[in-house]
């Protein structure tokens, strides 16, 4: 199912703001509907602009107006089509019962299609050209990464992204975490109603029954590193045995009922084999990837300290290829922006730390509540415990990211690349750079 653009036409309001009216306030709401096949779950994020947002499944999205929030909220809620349909009339001026009634059967059917389990794979991913920010910017972000902490500092700060309308949140196990503290995120994020996903690798995911526990809390995604189908290629940048346990931890986290991602991280040790490898994940039943690329500007690359990373001339023809391979063997791709190589560390340690944030409708934010945009310098743009979202909405790190998100760089040199679709790979500018992180994730 491709990401949707849902606009409902916007009728003459009468005066006052037309979500008021009908009595609902700014925020996220959740809701599980029972189905023909497994049950499906919706979030409505409601913003203050009066705007909507309907997430089904985490797979799909559809923006809706006022008038498409009013009516997507009460037929999750169960209203029946008479009853909405007074609501419209009231609220919107001019508005016959007629037309009201044709918008409350389009969204109904948005949201039966939505409800359908075919698609069923807990991942936003905005960034596809088809639904791109510089056609539909977002107020703020759909989703979070956050580095394991423990409860006490993590708990706070799942709280304050859900009161934020925020309903995703990845959790980045990094190298050996305590058990006990990554099932406990994930059980406070499943308990307020959003959706959790683990980004590990394969080694630390397999230890004790840690798949179970996670699986038991309710965890929707488990994303776990995958970079080659040869053995050699990949043990020797996860560490040794991580590829044997890599295929063990997919079909564990598949046994469980729990959707498994193949994290991978293009670098140039696997370009070359990239079909076989996507072909070997397909073989395994793996149906989504998630893939960044380490690169290097072209007058850095070959140099001693970052061999092995993606020169930015070659990475739009990389990213070609990829997607190629992927649509042949109908694997759903999503791109993370691509991470500027670091040489103050090695390439294993670096592809360990993993992406920044899981696409440009994703943030990055620091247990201490800090937040990273999702590509660009690693710069503070404000603190999620302290400040309101308008102030780091609004402070300068992130408005210079979203200058460069909400430009179309869309080009006839590679039209349609999904990679492209909030800013251009050759620009090292737009990658993320976290040079300066004092904080090393896996």
């Amino acid at each position: 199912m491709k990401l949707k653009d849902w606009l409902i036409p916007r009728p003459t309001a009468t005066t006052g703001t037309p979500l008021a009216a009908a009595g609902i306030a700014p925020g996220l709401y959740h809701y599980v509907c029972e189905g023909t096949g497994a049950p499906a779950r919706f979030h409505l994020r409601v913003d203050t602009t009066g705007a909507g947002l309907l997430v089904a499944n985490a797979a799909a999205a559809a923006q809706l107006r006022p008038s498409g929030v009013i009516i997507a909220k009460a037929v999750l809620e169960g209203e029946g089509d008479p009853a909405i349909v007074l609501r419209l009339t009231s609220v919107f001026r001019g508005v016959s019962a007629e037309a009201a009634s044709a918008d409350v059967c389009r969204v109904r059917n948005l949201i039966a299609r939505l409800q359908s389990p075919e698609d069923n794979y807990p991942i936003l991913n905005l960034a596809d050209p088809a639904f791109a920010p510089a056609a539909a910017p977002l107020d703020r972000p759909l989703s979070a990464d956050v580095p394991l902490a423990e409860p006490k500092r993590l708990v706070p700060l799942v709280d304050r992204l859900w009161q934020l309308a925020i309903p995703h949140v990845t959790f980045i196990a990094g190298q050996n975490p305590d058990p006990r503290w990554l099932v406990r995120a994930v059980e406070r994020a499943e308990d307020l109603g959003m959706i959790a996903g683990v980004r590990i690798r394969a080694t630390e995911l397999l230890g004790g029954t840690l798949a179970a526990d996670l699986a038991a809390a309710g965890v929707d995604h488990v994303d776990v590193l995958y970079l080659s189908h040869e053995p050699a290629v990949h043990d020797a940048l996860a560490g040794p045995g991580d590829h044997a346990a890599a295929i063990r931890a997919l079909a564990t986290v598949r046994d469980l009922d729990v959707c498994a991602v193949a994290g991978l991280a293009l670098v140039e040790a696997n370009l070359a084999s990239i079909d076989e490898t996507i072909a070997a994940l397909v073989a395994q039943g793996v149906t989504n990837l998630a893939l960044f690329a380490i690169a290097v500007p072209e007058e850095e690359h070959k140099k001693e300290d970052t061999t092995g990373a993606v020169a930015a001339s070659t990475l739009v023809q990389a990213a070609a290829l990829v997607e190629e391979s992927a649509e042949a063997h109908g694997l759903r791709l999503l791109w993370y922006p691509p991470v500027r190589r670091d040489p103050t560390m090695t390439l294993a340690d670096q592809i360990r730390r993993g992406p920044r944030a899981s696409g440009d409708t994703a943030v990055r934010v620091e247990p201490d509540g800090a937040v990273i945009a999702a590509r660009g310098p690693w710069q503070n743009a404000g603190n999620l415990l302290a400040n309101d979202w308008d102030a780091i909405y609004s402070s300068a790190v992130y408005q210079a990211y979203r200058r460069r998100v909400e430009t179309d760089t869309h080009c006839d040199t590679c039209p349609g690349l999904a990679i492209c679709a909030a800013d251009c790979p050759r620009d090292p500018t737009g990658w993320a750079d976290d040079r300066k992180a004092t904080t090393p994730e896996s």
